[in-house]
């Protein structure tokens, strides 16, 4: 009776100790699936002033590997221009997206709570951090 108390007690911790809230740290294997505004841009890149237009760029991350872009252009009015690039989580973690007709970039991707991310990268052998906020 001792033993079958002891395992039914091992298994109750167990139970208790195997599943936590934070265990993943609260990140998704895709959590940067979803629209986001690029909200800054540090250290400012020319091209890339951010406060020439009242919409901020907008991004959105698919499941399937696209990112669909929506930039605006400072020298046209600040008119919408749509395209589409592509994102991939690599297998060390890193990032690499593609901004139609600026580039390839590869970086880190740090998550601010579920509403925040910074993507580190370099421009031109500059180390840049975009802001993206939903």
């Amino acid at each position: 009776m001792k033993k079958y108390l002891l395992l039914l007690a091992a298994f109750g911790l167990f139970l208790f100790s195997s599943c936590s809230e934070d265990d993943d740290g609260g990140e998704t294997e895709n959590s940067i699936v979803a629209t986001w505004q690029l909200t800054a841009v540090n250290p400012t890149i020319p091209g890339w002033d951010l406060s020439a237009c009242d919409e901020n760029p907008e991004i959105t991350f698919s499941t399937n590997g696209s990112a669909d872009w929506t930039l605006y252009d400072s020298e046209n009015n600040c008119a919408a221009v749509s395209s589409t690039g592509d994102w991939v989580k690599n297998s060390d973690g890193t990032y690499t997206i593609t901004i139609p007709d600026v580039g390839e970039f590869d970086g880190t991707v740090n998550f601010s709570g579920a509403n925040k991310f910074t993507f580190n990268t370099s421009v031109q052998t500059f180390p840049v951090v975009l802001t993206f906020e939903k």
